[in-house]
């Protein structure tokens, strides 16, 4: 019974002492300081243009923000969706010269221009005579040419030659008074002063010479108011010589072939 009565280990019989709580491994966690969330800020513009439209709306801000601080009325920017004011149209003939862009319209007015220089060529160049020929034709007397009286009979003589050789040879009838006219007519075989003198001018050959006839010393007789000048003393080439002519001078100081005389053959 050796067991029973041995005795007890040293604290074998003492109370049990509370054990202390079992340690937990846990990760020591550092305190972080975390900073306070930043205000978002607005995405930067990417390109020249949004950002200066960005730097303008945030100087808008700053001053409404400004004019709110004052007390002030706060600026309201004017509506986008409002309508653009309306263009000013456009003069017209700014319209019309806008239609030259097209070849088509070019085209027309370059045929329109022609038409007019053709038609004006034709008048220059037909027109008179055939006019002329119509109303002999019709049997209406022909109009007659605005009379055009030379200072002197020698000037009278040149005239006559010179007009003769021109584009509208009916304008020396002008040189004529009536009882001129009707001798001039008679002596050509024709029915008027204008037939008769283009019947002159269709035999001129060389206008230039024709227009220059050379006048003798004797060929022009004075006796008071009239002139007789000679045909057979006057030399005359490049076309018909037109015989011998009778000057009469008129209340106004200028002188009219008052006679006409195809024959040339003898002087007196």
């Amino acid at each position: 019974m050796a067991d029973q009565h041995e005795s007890p280990e040293p604290g074998s019989n003492l109370p049990d002492k509370p054990r202390p709580a079992d340690v937990v491994d846990a990760e020591v966690v550092e305190n972080e300081v975390v900073a306070a969330p930043e205000p978002a800020k607005p995405a930067q513009p990417t390109d020249d243009e949004e950002f200066r439209q960005y730097q303008q709306f945030l100087q808008f801000q700053k001053f409404r923000e400004w004019q709110e601080s004052q007390g002030g009325d706060v600026a309201v920017p004017p509506p986008t969706s409002a309508q653009p004011a309306d263009k000013p149209k456009k003069p017209w003939w700014k319209t019309a010269l806008g239609l030259l862009r097209y070849k088509f319209v070019r085209r027309l007015i370059y045929l329109l221009v022609l038409l007019l220089l053709l038609n004006y060529a034709y008048d220059y160049y037909f027109g008179s005579s055939n006019s002329s020929s119509d109303t002999s034709s019709s049997g209406q007397p022909p109009v007659r040419p605005q009379p055009r009286k030379a200072p002197t009979p020698q000037d009278a003589l040149f005239d006559i030659y010179n007009l003769l050789r021109g584009d509208d040879p009916t304008q020396a009838c002008g040189l004529f008074d009536a009882a001129g006219e009707n001798g001039f007519a008679t002596a050509h075989g024709a029915p008027d002063c204008a037939t008769a003198a283009r019947q002159v001018h269709d035999q001129i050959t060389n206008g230039s010479a024709y227009a220059n006839p050379k006048i003798g010393y004797d060929a022009i007789a004075m006796i008071g108011r009239e002139a007789v000048v000679h045909g057979c003393r006057i030399q005359v080439t490049g076309g018909p010589q037109l015989g011998s002519l009778k000057l009469t001078q008129q209340q106004d100081g200028g002188w009219a072939i008052s006679a006409y005389d195809r024959q040339t053959s003898t002087c007196p």
